[in-house]
């Protein structure tokens, strides 16, 4: 087994990963693998984060802000990880695009492969010093809402959504994107 599952139900992991990320704090995932680094999964979602297993415990359910309902007696098995990778809205590990028994080296390279240069009009330095540019010239963002898609990400994301929306530059203009639709924005060019 090399993939962690959060309920979203359960666990309010839309703003409990930015935050752990950004502060690089390390977060009790309810389950256990076989791998030293495992992928995170969010039920009826796809898989959002790659992470370093630190250790295992079977404790009560962890102190943590961002459980949702009631805490529940007993004990489980959870594993202490350090979120290495987050990524909402992966290209290639959304809901039915892998199995539930897909081999580690498998979703590794799925993970990867997510984040290669999108189109062939693109070569690596010219589509980095894309991504370059955009980050220089882009605003504030005062939007959470995708101008492609039209999805409002702080909906999902709360306040992390500001952080997560992306500048993307037009010939003309830069309009303010989210990461999925961003990459099929460079895939389509």
């Amino acid at each position: 087994m090399n993939v962690l599952q959060v309920d979203p139900k359960r666990y309010d992991v839309w703003n409990a990963f930015p935050t752990y990320f950004l502060e690089q704090s390390p977060v009790y995932v309810k389950g256990s693998v076989t791998t030293p680094t495992a992928f995170i999964e969010v039920m009826g979602h796809g898989i959002v984060a790659e992470a370093e297993v630190l250790l295992e415990e079977t404790i009560e359910r962890p102190d943590d802000p961002y459980w949702l309902g009631e805490r529940q007696g007993g004990v489980a098995l959870y594993s202490l990880v350090d979120l290495l990778q987050l990524h909402f809205h992966h290209p290639l590990l959304q809901v039915g695009m892998y199995e539930g028994d897909e081999p580690y080296e498998s979703i590794r390279t799925k993970w990867n492969d997510g984040y290669h240069v999108p189109s062939s009009k693109w070569t690596k330095a010219s589509y980095e010093a894309h991504l370059f540019r955009e980050k220089l010239l882009a605003p504030k963002s005062n939007v959470t809402t995708c101008a492609s898609c039209h999805v409002n990400l702080a909906e999902r994301f709360g306040k992390e959504a500001y952080h997560l929306i992306e500048y993307h530059l037009t010939e003309e203009r830069g309009i303010w994107v989210c990461p999925t639709c961003h990459k099929a924005i460079h895939t389509l060019d």
